[in-house]
Order: structure tokens, then sequence, then C-alpha cells
């Protein structure tokens, strides 16, 4: 930390100015990462680029990534940030500005992308039908999103929910802009959808993950076109 600070000093006083100077610390332990930019922080105004180093591969990476980061951004701290993780053999790097984002808009800061909510399953989800939907809207906004990011402003904001049951399926469904609540064990095969907090359609048969694909789509242009 020290280095830094003194490192940024000689450089202003080389004429390099104040607003151009960005320091970051390489540091790969989360309470090691948080303290020094605390005090990092507290020493300085400079902009300060955040970032926990070489964290690691899959969800040990991530979740040691969203715990240093989460604390100093909620404190006000970092101006930009970095994620830097382990990619499987043979992977895109893309992971890792995925994660960047979603730790940005899931804190609120920053939206990138519609949300979706969808629960964990339980007892009452022998089926992973919800699991399977989840994740193709999940991909499927993702995916759209260059071309939406342009026709549809404000659209990264909207939240889409996909439930397993009818227990918090309703509820969950009711409180996102757009949300559908399948048919749990032992429940009627219809799966109900809510738009702005009102059930707007029942689906039901073989083709209900294409159906609410297709009111999804068009919940986007009809409230989001520009």
């Amino acid at each position: 930390m020290l280095s830094a600070l003194e490192s940024a000093a000689k450089a202003e006083e080389i004429g390099l100015a104040k607003n151009k100077i960005i320091l970051s610390c390489k540091i790969s332990n989360v309470q090691e990462l948080i303290a020094i930019y605390q005090d990092l922080s507290s020493r300085c105004d400079y902009a300060l680029h955040l970032g926990l180093t070489e964290a690691g591969m899959g969800s040990k990476g991530i979740v040691s990534s969203a715990a240093a980061l989460s604390v100093l951004m909620q404190q006000g701290i970092g101006d930009t940030i970095r994620i830097s993780l382990t990619p499987e053999p043979g992977a895109s790097r893309t992971q890792e500005v995925i994660v960047g984002q979603e730790i940005l808009q899931t804190m609120g800061f920053r939206s990138f992308t519609p949300m979706v909510i969808s629960c964990p399953g339980c007892g009452r989800t022998t089926s992973d039908y919800f699991q399977k939907l989840a994740m193709d809207i999940q991909t499927y906004l993702r995916d759209q999103m260059p071309i939406w990011r342009t026709q549809y402003p404000g659209v990264e904001t909207m939240e889409i929910a996909v439930m397993g049951c009818v227990v918090n399926g309703p509820g969950e469904s009711k409180s996102a802009n757009i949300g559908i609540s399948l048919p749990g064990t032992g429940e009627s095969p219809v799966a109900p959808v809510y738009e702005d907090g009102e059930k707007t359609v029942t689906l039901k048969g073989d083709r209900i993950a294409e159906e609410f694909q297709e009111i999804v789509q068009r919940y986007i242009e009809s409230h989001y076109a520009a």
C-alpha cells in the first residue's frame, strides 16, 4: 500500500494529473484485501481499482471475489472492479465479466441484463422442469441483450421469476415484472403467469416453456420499446 501511495505521489510530481491515476493492490486473501483498501481509502482520494487476484476456480473464486468486493463497495470504496477467475480447461474467460456484472447488479449499483429469480427446489419439485426453464430463460435474456440494449432502453432492470410450485411461486411471481409458477409434485399440471402483479394467463400442455418465452418477448416489446 505504501508503495502504491509513494508511486502515485511521484507520478504527480513529474506531471501526471491526479484524475489519471488509479491505484490497485494485488491481494489474494479476502480479509487482507478488505483491510488494505479500507486503509488506502482513508489515506488518499485517488481512484481505486478493486479485485481479488488469483481468486481461484469455480464457486470458490466467485464466492471469494463477491465477499471481498461487496463489503468494500457497500462502504463506498472502489471506482472500478475486476474479477480474477481460473477458467476451466478450454473455457471462455467471459465468466469473469458476467460475475462482475452480477455482483454490481445484485447490489443495486448498475444493471446489465434482466435478472431471473428462481427457487432452489424442494420436496414439492421432484421434476427438473423449472430448473431447465430458468436456465433457458436466463440464457435467452443474456443472448438477446446486445439487440435489446438499443431497442428497449431500461429492459436491463426487468425481473423475471421462474418458480417451481404454488407455495412460494405466486408470491414471487407477483413481485417480479413477469413470472411463472410451474406445477409442483401433486399439483394440477398448469402454470399461471403473472404480469406486474396480475395473473394474465394459465399455460398448460407441452409448450409451456416456448409459450412463456413468447410472453416475455411480448412484454418487453410492449413495456420497453423506445
